[in-house]
Protein backbone atom coordinates (compact mmCIF):
# COMPACT_ATOMS: atom_id res chain seq x y z
CA UNK A 1 0.00 0.00 0.00
CA UNK A 2 1.26 3.65 -0.60
CA UNK A 3 -0.11 5.06 2.60
CA UNK A 4 -2.63 7.86 3.18
CA UNK A 5 0.93 10.28 2.12
CA UNK A 6 1.82 8.61 -1.22
CA UNK A 7 -1.67 9.91 -2.57
CA UNK A 8 -0.49 13.31 -3.61
CA UNK A 9 0.14 12.31 -7.29
CA UNK A 10 -1.21 8.48 -7.63
CA UNK A 11 -4.64 9.10 -6.74
CA UNK A 12 -4.70 10.33 -10.28
CA UNK A 13 -3.64 6.69 -11.16
CA UNK A 14 -5.72 3.78 -12.15
CA UNK A 15 -5.22 0.57 -10.95
CA UNK A 16 -6.06 -2.07 -13.54
CA UNK A 17 -6.47 -5.64 -13.40
CA UNK A 18 -4.07 -7.37 -15.87
CA UNK A 19 -3.97 -10.87 -15.21
CA UNK A 20 -4.25 -12.83 -11.67
CA UNK A 21 -2.68 -10.88 -8.92
CA UNK A 22 -1.03 -8.35 -11.31
CA UNK A 23 -2.15 -4.99 -11.26
CA UNK A 24 -0.84 -1.90 -13.78
CA UNK A 25 -0.61 1.65 -12.31
CA UNK A 26 -2.41 3.30 -15.56
CA UNK A 27 -1.61 7.67 -15.56
CA UNK A 28 -5.52 9.05 -16.03
CA UNK A 29 -4.16 12.81 -17.24
CA UNK A 30 -0.79 13.09 -15.64
CA UNK A 31 1.23 16.17 -17.42
CA UNK A 32 4.12 13.92 -17.35
CA UNK A 33 2.86 11.35 -19.62
CA UNK A 34 1.63 12.08 -23.52
CA UNK A 35 0.09 10.27 -26.63
CA UNK A 36 1.75 7.54 -26.98
CA UNK A 37 2.63 6.71 -31.08
CA UNK A 38 -1.11 4.98 -31.34
CA UNK A 39 -2.90 8.20 -30.17
CA UNK A 40 -3.41 6.17 -26.75
CA UNK A 41 -2.58 7.42 -23.44
CA UNK A 42 0.42 6.06 -22.20
CA UNK A 43 4.50 7.06 -21.54
CA UNK A 44 6.18 8.42 -23.85
CA UNK A 45 9.86 7.78 -25.00
CA UNK A 46 12.10 9.52 -22.75
CA UNK A 47 9.50 10.50 -19.96
CA UNK A 48 8.63 8.65 -16.48
CA UNK A 49 6.99 5.05 -17.15
CA UNK A 50 4.34 3.57 -15.70
CA UNK A 51 5.37 0.38 -13.30
CA UNK A 52 3.84 -3.04 -12.65
CA UNK A 53 2.47 -3.54 -9.04
CA UNK A 54 2.66 -7.75 -9.33
CA UNK A 55 2.12 -9.17 -5.84
CA UNK A 56 3.06 -12.83 -6.87
CA UNK A 57 6.39 -12.22 -8.26
CA UNK A 58 7.33 -9.80 -6.05
CA UNK A 59 6.57 -12.45 -3.23
CA UNK A 60 8.65 -14.76 -4.88
CA UNK A 61 11.87 -13.22 -5.07
CA UNK A 62 11.40 -11.94 -1.64
CA UNK A 63 10.94 -15.31 -0.26
CA UNK A 64 14.08 -16.59 -1.92
CA UNK A 65 15.74 -13.62 -0.85
CA UNK A 66 15.12 -14.25 2.76
CA UNK A 67 16.14 -17.83 2.06
CA UNK A 68 19.69 -17.31 0.92
CA UNK A 69 20.16 -14.39 3.32
CA UNK A 70 19.88 -16.78 5.90
CA UNK A 71 22.71 -19.04 4.93
CA UNK A 72 24.71 -16.08 4.53
CA UNK A 73 24.65 -15.74 0.84
CA UNK A 74 24.61 -11.88 1.14
CA UNK A 75 25.07 -10.61 -2.61
CA UNK A 76 22.55 -13.35 -4.30
CA UNK A 77 20.41 -11.80 -1.50
CA UNK A 78 20.72 -8.38 -2.61
CA UNK A 79 19.94 -9.69 -6.23
CA UNK A 80 16.72 -11.41 -5.61
CA UNK A 81 15.66 -8.24 -2.82
CA UNK A 82 15.98 -5.88 -6.22
CA UNK A 83 14.33 -8.07 -8.23
CA UNK A 84 11.27 -7.99 -6.27
CA UNK A 85 11.24 -4.35 -5.41
CA UNK A 86 11.13 -3.90 -9.44
CA UNK A 87 7.72 -5.65 -8.62
CA UNK A 88 7.11 -3.98 -5.64
CA UNK A 89 9.02 -1.04 -4.81
CA UNK A 90 6.99 -0.05 -2.25
CA UNK A 91 7.59 -2.97 0.10
CA UNK A 92 9.69 -1.38 3.29
CA UNK A 93 10.33 -5.72 4.27
CA UNK A 94 12.21 -6.05 1.60
CA UNK A 95 13.88 -2.55 1.11
CA UNK A 96 15.37 -3.12 5.00
CA UNK A 97 16.16 -6.83 3.70
CA UNK A 98 18.06 -5.15 0.67
CA UNK A 99 19.88 -3.13 3.32
CA UNK A 100 20.77 -5.85 5.77
CA UNK A 101 22.04 -7.58 3.06
CA UNK A 102 23.78 -5.12 1.39
CA UNK A 103 25.83 -4.15 4.83
CA UNK A 104 26.62 -7.66 5.60
CA UNK A 105 27.94 -8.16 2.22
CA UNK A 106 29.93 -5.08 2.29
CA UNK A 107 31.45 -6.09 6.06
CA UNK A 108 32.52 -9.16 4.82
CA UNK A 109 36.44 -9.65 4.87
CA UNK A 110 37.94 -8.72 1.10
CA UNK A 111 34.28 -7.50 -0.57
CA UNK A 112 34.73 -6.51 -4.12
CA UNK A 113 31.13 -4.90 -4.02
CA UNK A 114 28.22 -6.72 -6.48
CA UNK A 115 28.93 -9.31 -8.38
CA UNK A 116 27.81 -8.91 -12.10
CA UNK A 117 24.83 -10.79 -11.95
CA UNK A 118 23.49 -8.18 -9.32
CA UNK A 119 24.85 -5.24 -11.08
CA UNK A 120 22.16 -6.56 -14.21
CA UNK A 121 19.67 -6.96 -11.68
CA UNK A 122 18.84 -2.56 -11.82
CA UNK A 123 19.75 -2.49 -15.61
CA UNK A 124 16.42 -1.20 -17.00
CA UNK A 125 14.87 2.02 -18.17
CA UNK A 126 12.08 3.84 -15.88
CA UNK A 127 11.94 5.33 -12.56
CA UNK A 128 11.62 1.60 -10.70
CA UNK A 129 15.09 0.64 -12.34
CA UNK A 130 16.43 4.43 -11.30
CA UNK A 131 15.08 3.72 -7.57
CA UNK A 132 16.52 -0.03 -7.21
CA UNK A 133 19.91 0.87 -9.08
CA UNK A 134 20.26 3.56 -6.95
CA UNK A 135 19.40 1.78 -3.77
CA UNK A 136 22.37 -1.06 -5.22
CA UNK A 137 25.20 2.19 -5.10
CA UNK A 138 24.05 3.13 -2.01
CA UNK A 139 23.74 -0.65 -0.02
CA UNK A 140 27.67 -0.84 -1.82
CA UNK A 141 28.94 1.83 0.20
CA UNK A 142 26.03 2.44 3.02
CA UNK A 143 28.06 5.46 5.10
CA UNK A 144 28.38 7.50 1.95
CA UNK A 145 26.25 10.47 2.44
CA UNK A 146 25.74 11.32 -1.23
CA UNK A 147 24.66 7.94 -2.34
CA UNK A 148 21.89 7.74 0.19
CA UNK A 149 20.82 11.40 -0.83
CA UNK A 150 20.83 9.94 -4.36
CA UNK A 151 18.77 6.65 -3.34
CA UNK A 152 15.78 8.64 -0.71
CA UNK A 153 15.48 11.19 -4.29
CA UNK A 154 14.54 8.19 -6.55
CA UNK A 155 12.03 7.23 -3.84
CA UNK A 156 10.80 10.55 -3.53
CA UNK A 157 10.31 10.38 -7.21
CA UNK A 158 8.34 7.24 -7.45
CA UNK A 159 6.22 9.06 -4.17
CA UNK A 160 7.27 6.03 -2.23
CA UNK A 161 6.24 7.01 1.17
CA UNK A 162 7.87 4.91 4.01
CA UNK A 163 10.77 3.59 1.71
CA UNK A 164 11.44 7.95 0.94
CA UNK A 165 11.41 8.30 4.95
CA UNK A 166 13.51 5.41 6.11
CA UNK A 167 16.10 6.60 3.47
CA UNK A 168 16.03 9.89 3.97
CA UNK A 169 16.26 8.96 7.73
CA UNK A 170 19.67 7.72 6.75
CA UNK A 171 20.56 10.35 4.43
CA UNK A 172 19.76 13.09 6.63
CA UNK A 173 21.77 11.40 9.45
CA UNK A 174 24.62 10.49 7.19
CA UNK A 175 24.63 14.07 5.45
CA UNK A 176 24.82 15.99 8.70
CA UNK A 177 27.18 14.25 10.01
CA UNK A 178 29.58 15.01 7.06
CA UNK A 179 32.24 17.91 7.90
CA UNK A 180 32.10 18.69 4.13
CA UNK A 181 28.24 18.63 3.33
CA UNK A 182 27.11 20.97 0.53
CA UNK A 183 24.00 23.40 0.69
CA UNK A 184 22.94 21.88 -2.52
CA UNK A 185 22.93 18.36 -1.51
CA UNK A 186 20.89 19.25 1.25
CA UNK A 187 18.44 21.18 -0.84
CA UNK A 188 18.11 17.99 -2.88
CA UNK A 189 17.49 16.13 0.12
CA UNK A 190 14.54 18.48 1.57
CA UNK A 191 13.13 18.58 -2.14
CA UNK A 192 12.51 14.68 -2.18
CA UNK A 193 11.20 14.65 1.32
CA UNK A 194 8.58 17.34 0.20
CA UNK A 195 7.63 14.73 -2.48
CA UNK A 196 7.11 12.10 -0.29
CA UNK A 197 5.25 14.70 2.39
CA UNK A 198 7.80 13.79 5.09
CA UNK A 199 7.94 17.33 6.28
CA UNK A 200 9.48 17.25 9.27
CA UNK A 201 13.01 15.60 7.67
CA UNK A 202 12.07 18.43 4.98
CA UNK A 203 12.27 20.76 7.33
CA UNK A 204 15.62 19.57 9.02
CA UNK A 205 17.15 18.87 5.44
CA UNK A 206 15.88 22.60 4.82
CA UNK A 207 16.89 24.42 8.11
CA UNK A 208 20.43 22.86 7.86
CA UNK A 209 20.72 24.01 4.32
CA UNK A 210 19.92 27.70 5.79
CA UNK A 211 22.49 27.75 8.60
CA UNK A 212 25.09 27.07 5.50
CA UNK A 213 23.71 30.36 3.52
CA UNK A 214 21.74 32.31 5.99
CA UNK A 215 21.55 34.75 2.93
CA UNK A 216 19.19 32.62 0.94
CA UNK A 217 15.98 33.95 1.79
CA UNK A 218 14.16 32.59 -0.64
CA UNK A 219 15.09 29.11 0.23
CA UNK A 220 14.25 30.59 4.29
CA UNK A 221 10.72 31.76 3.09
CA UNK A 222 10.26 28.08 1.62
CA UNK A 223 11.76 25.58 4.66
CA UNK A 224 9.12 28.19 6.98
CA UNK A 225 6.29 27.15 4.83
CA UNK A 226 7.41 23.44 5.13
CA UNK A 227 7.98 23.89 9.18
CA UNK A 228 4.24 24.71 8.82
CA UNK A 229 3.00 21.96 7.02
CA UNK A 230 4.97 19.95 9.57
CA UNK A 231 3.18 21.01 12.27
CA UNK A 232 -0.43 20.74 10.52
CA UNK A 233 0.72 17.42 10.17
CA UNK A 234 1.53 16.53 13.94
CA UNK A 235 -1.31 17.94 15.48
CA UNK A 236 -3.54 15.44 12.99
CA UNK A 237 -5.74 18.45 11.42
CA UNK A 238 -5.37 16.71 7.90
CA UNK A 239 -7.67 13.85 9.82
CA UNK A 240 -4.59 11.22 10.45
CA UNK A 241 -2.38 10.71 13.47
CA UNK A 242 0.34 12.10 12.00
CA UNK A 243 3.35 9.98 10.10
CA UNK A 244 4.93 7.24 11.92
CA UNK A 245 3.47 8.37 15.39
CA UNK A 246 4.47 5.26 16.99
CA UNK A 247 7.85 6.71 17.15
CA UNK A 248 7.22 9.77 18.58
CA UNK A 249 8.32 9.25 21.73
CA UNK A 250 11.74 10.63 21.99
CA UNK A 251 13.07 7.71 24.08
CA UNK A 252 11.96 4.76 21.78
CA UNK A 253 13.42 7.07 18.46
CA UNK A 254 16.80 7.23 20.43
CA UNK A 255 16.51 3.83 20.27
CA UNK A 256 16.27 3.74 17.05
CA UNK A 257 18.99 5.65 16.10
CA UNK A 258 21.21 3.83 18.03
CA UNK A 259 20.07 0.76 16.38
CA UNK A 260 20.71 2.36 12.85
CA UNK A 261 24.07 3.03 13.71
CA UNK A 262 26.96 1.01 12.00
CA UNK A 263 29.47 1.56 14.13
CA UNK A 264 28.13 2.10 17.46
CA UNK A 265 29.96 2.70 21.08
CA UNK A 266 29.83 0.07 23.95
CA UNK A 267 27.29 1.94 26.01
CA UNK A 268 25.00 2.30 22.61
CA UNK A 269 25.66 -2.06 22.74
CA UNK A 270 24.52 -2.26 26.08
CA UNK A 271 21.59 0.10 26.10
CA UNK A 272 20.11 -2.13 22.86
CA UNK A 273 20.91 -5.24 24.46
CA UNK A 274 18.68 -4.18 27.71
CA UNK A 275 15.88 -3.23 25.10
CA UNK A 276 16.10 -6.53 23.26
CA UNK A 277 16.42 -8.84 25.87
CA UNK A 278 12.99 -7.56 27.38
CA UNK A 279 11.29 -7.38 24.14
CA UNK A 280 12.30 -11.02 23.81
CA UNK A 281 11.36 -12.09 27.33
CA UNK A 282 8.12 -10.52 26.52
CA UNK A 283 7.04 -12.85 23.82
CA UNK A 284 10.50 -15.57 23.58
CA UNK A 285 9.04 -17.78 20.71
CA UNK A 286 8.37 -14.97 18.67
CA UNK A 287 10.82 -15.01 15.42
CA UNK A 288 11.74 -11.32 15.21
CA UNK A 289 12.20 -10.87 18.95
CA UNK A 290 14.95 -13.69 18.81
CA UNK A 291 16.53 -12.83 15.80
CA UNK A 292 17.45 -8.96 17.52
CA UNK A 293 18.89 -10.42 20.66
CA UNK A 294 20.95 -12.97 19.22
CA UNK A 295 22.34 -10.06 16.71
CA UNK A 296 22.54 -7.52 19.64
CA UNK A 297 24.85 -10.15 21.54
CA UNK A 298 26.62 -10.99 19.03
CA UNK A 299 27.76 -7.23 18.61
CA UNK A 300 28.75 -6.78 21.41
CA UNK A 301 30.67 -10.03 21.26
CA UNK A 302 31.65 -10.97 24.81
CA UNK A 303 32.05 -14.66 25.66
CA UNK A 304 29.25 -14.70 28.02
CA UNK A 305 27.24 -13.19 25.04
CA UNK A 306 27.92 -15.52 22.79
CA UNK A 307 27.74 -18.54 24.95
CA UNK A 308 23.92 -16.75 25.52
CA UNK A 309 23.58 -16.30 21.52
CA UNK A 310 24.37 -20.05 21.24
CA UNK A 311 21.57 -21.11 23.53
CA UNK A 312 18.88 -18.82 22.16
CA UNK A 313 19.81 -19.73 18.82
CA UNK A 314 19.77 -23.34 19.44
CA UNK A 315 16.21 -22.76 21.48
CA UNK A 316 14.94 -20.56 18.92
CA UNK A 317 15.17 -23.46 16.59
CA UNK A 318 13.74 -26.23 18.26
CA UNK A 319 10.89 -23.50 19.03
CA UNK A 320 10.50 -22.16 15.16
CA UNK A 321 11.99 -24.67 13.22
CA UNK A 322 13.92 -22.04 11.33
CA UNK A 323 16.94 -23.47 9.89
CA UNK A 324 18.40 -20.11 9.92
CA UNK A 325 18.55 -20.08 13.77
CA UNK A 326 20.43 -23.65 14.27
CA UNK A 327 22.86 -22.82 10.78
CA UNK A 328 23.40 -19.19 13.16
CA UNK A 329 24.36 -21.28 16.49
CA UNK A 330 26.53 -23.07 14.30
CA UNK A 331 28.59 -20.17 13.17
CA UNK A 332 29.30 -18.73 16.79
CA UNK A 333 30.72 -22.21 17.20
CA UNK A 334 32.88 -21.28 14.49
CA UNK A 335 33.57 -17.67 15.67
CA UNK A 336 34.42 -18.85 19.10
CA UNK A 337 36.74 -21.69 17.58
CA UNK A 338 38.43 -19.35 15.40
CA UNK A 339 39.30 -17.14 17.98
CA UNK A 340 40.61 -19.47 19.93
CA UNK A 341 42.89 -21.29 17.47
CA UNK A 342 44.41 -16.96 16.53
CA UNK A 343 45.09 -17.43 20.23
CA UNK A 344 47.15 -20.71 20.04
CA UNK A 345 48.55 -19.60 16.33
CA UNK A 346 50.04 -16.86 18.45
CA UNK A 347 51.37 -18.01 21.38
CA UNK A 348 52.65 -21.19 19.32
CA UNK A 349 54.76 -18.36 17.14
CA UNK A 350 56.11 -16.71 20.32
CA UNK A 351 57.86 -20.43 21.01
CA UNK A 352 55.60 -21.99 23.72
CA UNK A 353 56.11 -25.33 23.49
CA UNK A 354 53.13 -26.76 24.55
CA UNK A 355 51.35 -24.25 21.89
CA UNK A 356 53.28 -25.34 19.17
CA UNK A 357 52.11 -29.19 19.94
CA UNK A 358 48.33 -28.30 20.21
CA UNK A 359 47.94 -25.81 17.49
CA UNK A 360 47.47 -28.87 14.89
CA UNK A 361 45.02 -30.49 16.68
CA UNK A 362 43.31 -27.40 17.30
CA UNK A 363 43.57 -26.18 13.60
CA UNK A 364 41.93 -30.07 12.58
CA UNK A 365 39.35 -29.67 14.72
CA UNK A 366 38.64 -26.17 13.51
CA UNK A 367 38.55 -27.75 9.98
CA UNK A 368 36.31 -30.16 11.03
CA UNK A 369 33.96 -28.11 12.26
CA UNK A 370 33.57 -26.00 9.15
CA UNK A 371 33.24 -29.20 7.32
CA UNK A 372 30.32 -29.97 9.38
CA UNK A 373 28.87 -26.60 8.91
CA UNK A 374 28.98 -26.34 5.05
CA UNK A 375 27.34 -30.40 5.23
CA UNK A 376 24.51 -29.00 7.11
CA UNK A 377 23.98 -26.51 4.74
CA UNK A 378 24.20 -28.43 1.94
CA UNK A 379 21.35 -31.05 3.13
CA UNK A 380 19.63 -27.72 4.28
CA UNK A 381 19.68 -26.08 1.22
CA UNK A 382 19.87 -28.76 -1.43
CA UNK A 383 19.47 -25.94 -4.78
CA UNK A 384 22.25 -23.64 -2.77
CA UNK A 385 25.53 -23.86 -4.78
CA UNK A 386 27.53 -21.88 -2.76
CA UNK A 387 27.64 -24.50 0.57
CA UNK A 388 29.16 -26.71 -2.15
CA UNK A 389 31.68 -24.54 -3.69
CA UNK A 390 32.71 -23.76 0.00
CA UNK A 391 32.55 -26.99 1.21
CA UNK A 392 34.74 -27.83 -1.80
CA UNK A 393 37.13 -24.90 -1.09
CA UNK A 394 38.12 -26.37 1.95
CA UNK A 395 38.72 -29.99 0.63
CA UNK A 396 40.83 -28.55 -1.91
CA UNK A 397 42.83 -26.21 0.63
CA UNK A 398 42.85 -29.57 2.99
CA UNK A 399 44.90 -31.83 -0.20
CA UNK A 400 41.11 -33.94 -0.10
CA UNK A 401 41.18 -33.14 -3.97
CA UNK A 402 39.14 -36.50 -4.60
CA UNK A 403 36.52 -35.17 -2.10
CA UNK A 404 36.87 -31.83 -3.67
CA UNK A 405 36.05 -32.63 -7.01
CA UNK A 406 32.60 -33.94 -7.08
CA UNK A 407 31.57 -30.50 -5.25
CA UNK A 408 33.02 -28.04 -8.06
CA UNK A 409 31.58 -30.14 -10.75
CA UNK A 410 28.42 -29.55 -9.37
CA UNK A 411 28.98 -25.86 -8.20
CA UNK A 412 30.42 -24.78 -11.81
CA UNK A 413 26.90 -24.90 -13.21
CA UNK A 414 26.25 -21.33 -11.30
CA UNK A 415 27.74 -18.61 -13.27
CA UNK A 416 29.15 -17.05 -9.68
CA UNK A 417 31.52 -19.83 -9.29
CA UNK A 418 31.59 -21.45 -12.46
CA UNK A 419 35.24 -20.04 -13.17
CA UNK A 420 36.87 -20.77 -9.88
CA UNK A 421 35.18 -23.99 -9.34
CA UNK A 422 36.34 -24.60 -12.90
CA UNK A 423 39.84 -23.69 -11.79
CA UNK A 424 40.38 -25.52 -8.71
CA UNK A 425 38.12 -28.54 -10.41
CA UNK A 426 41.47 -28.35 -13.05
CA UNK A 427 43.80 -28.21 -9.90
CA UNK A 428 42.54 -31.09 -8.11
CA UNK A 429 42.71 -33.21 -11.44
CA UNK A 430 46.06 -32.51 -11.96
CA UNK A 431 46.69 -33.49 -8.18
CA UNK A 432 45.62 -37.08 -8.20
CA UNK A 433 47.49 -37.37 -12.27
CA UNK A 434 44.39 -36.50 -14.52
CA UNK A 435 46.36 -34.98 -16.39
CA UNK A 436 44.34 -34.33 -19.78
CA UNK A 437 41.03 -33.72 -17.51
CA UNK A 438 42.99 -31.11 -16.07
CA UNK A 439 44.00 -29.01 -19.08
CA UNK A 440 40.71 -29.50 -20.59
CA UNK A 441 38.97 -28.42 -17.69
CA UNK A 442 41.54 -25.18 -16.80
CA UNK A 443 41.08 -24.37 -20.68
CA UNK A 444 37.53 -24.63 -19.55
CA UNK A 445 37.90 -22.11 -17.04
CA UNK A 446 39.80 -19.39 -19.12
CA UNK A 447 37.15 -19.53 -21.70
CA UNK A 448 34.83 -18.75 -18.94
CA UNK A 449 36.57 -16.10 -16.93
CA UNK A 450 36.32 -12.24 -18.68
CA UNK A 451 40.05 -11.03 -17.46
CA UNK A 452 42.87 -13.21 -17.50
CA UNK A 453 44.73 -10.38 -15.86
CA UNK A 454 43.13 -10.27 -12.69
CA UNK A 455 44.27 -12.95 -9.41
CA UNK A 456 42.13 -15.39 -10.96
CA UNK A 457 43.14 -15.25 -14.49
CA UNK A 458 47.03 -15.86 -13.54
CA UNK A 459 46.50 -18.55 -11.69
CA UNK A 460 44.51 -20.30 -14.37
CA UNK A 461 46.93 -19.62 -17.02
CA UNK A 462 50.23 -20.53 -14.36
CA UNK A 463 48.15 -23.83 -13.61
CA UNK A 464 47.57 -24.82 -17.28
CA UNK A 465 51.29 -24.15 -17.83
CA UNK A 466 52.14 -26.55 -15.48
CA UNK A 467 49.27 -29.12 -16.56
CA UNK A 468 51.17 -28.68 -20.07
CA UNK A 469 54.60 -28.93 -18.69
CA UNK A 470 54.03 -32.09 -16.91
CA UNK A 471 52.28 -33.61 -20.11
CA UNK A 472 54.80 -32.72 -23.12
CA UNK A 473 57.78 -34.05 -20.57
CA UNK A 474 55.53 -37.38 -19.96
CA UNK A 475 54.67 -37.57 -23.98
CA UNK A 476 57.79 -35.68 -25.31
CA UNK A 477 54.63 -33.85 -27.34
CA UNK A 478 56.90 -30.97 -28.79
CA UNK A 479 53.49 -29.17 -30.05
CA UNK A 480 51.83 -29.44 -26.36
CA UNK A 481 55.69 -27.76 -25.05
CA UNK A 482 55.33 -25.34 -27.23
CA UNK A 483 51.92 -23.93 -25.94
CA UNK A 484 53.23 -24.03 -22.07
CA UNK A 485 56.43 -22.10 -23.61
CA UNK A 486 53.96 -19.29 -24.97
CA UNK A 487 51.81 -19.27 -21.66
CA UNK A 488 54.90 -18.58 -19.31
CA UNK A 489 56.21 -16.24 -21.92
CA UNK A 490 52.49 -14.33 -21.77
CA UNK A 491 52.62 -14.44 -18.18
CA UNK A 492 56.35 -13.19 -17.77
CA UNK A 493 56.12 -10.15 -20.12
CA UNK A 494 52.80 -8.70 -18.33
CA UNK A 495 53.79 -9.67 -14.76
CA UNK A 496 57.47 -10.56 -14.39
CA UNK A 497 57.44 -11.30 -10.68
CA UNK A 498 54.30 -13.34 -10.61
CA UNK A 499 55.75 -16.42 -8.50
CA UNK A 500 58.20 -18.52 -9.78
CA UNK A 501 57.27 -17.46 -13.48
CA UNK A 502 60.96 -16.70 -14.18
CA UNK A 503 62.10 -20.13 -13.72
CA UNK A 504 58.99 -21.30 -15.44
CA UNK A 505 59.99 -19.93 -18.59
CA UNK A 506 63.48 -21.03 -18.95
CA UNK A 507 62.40 -24.49 -17.93
CA UNK A 508 59.88 -24.54 -20.94
CA UNK A 509 62.01 -22.93 -23.08
CA UNK A 510 64.82 -25.46 -22.72
CA UNK A 511 61.91 -28.07 -22.85
CA UNK A 512 61.04 -27.22 -26.41
CA UNK A 513 64.83 -27.13 -27.03
CA UNK A 514 65.18 -30.49 -26.40
CA UNK A 515 61.62 -31.77 -27.96
CA UNK A 516 63.06 -30.35 -31.24
CA UNK A 517 66.53 -32.06 -31.22
CA UNK A 518 65.30 -34.83 -30.22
Amino acid sequence: MLGAHGRKKWTRLLSVRAGPGLFVWRSIGLAIFGKNKDGDEGPTDGESRDFEINPPKAKAWFTQAKTVQETGNYDYAMNCWLRGLEFDPTSMDALEGFMDAAIAHANQPKSKGPSKETQKAVNGKGSVFKYTSALLAWGTKPNSAGLAVKAAVSAGELELTEPAYYIGEQALRLTLADPKVKKDSLVRLMKAMENAEAFDLAVRAGEAAVRLDPSDNALDSRVRNLAAQATIGKGGFDGSDGFRSNVRDADKQKMLDDADRITKTDDVKDRLIIAAKEDFDSRPEDIPANKTYIKRLMERGKPADEKLAYKVALKAHEVTGQLSFKQQALEIELRVMRRQVGEIRTKAEAGQKEMVELLPKAEKKYLAKRVELQKWRIEAFPTDNEPKFELGKLYFNAGMYQEAIPLFQKSQSENRYKASSLAMLGESFGKIGLTDPAIDTLKQALSTHSDENDDLGYKLRYSLMTMLMAKAETDADLSTATEAEKIASGIAMSRFDYMDIQDQYVKAKALVSKLRSA
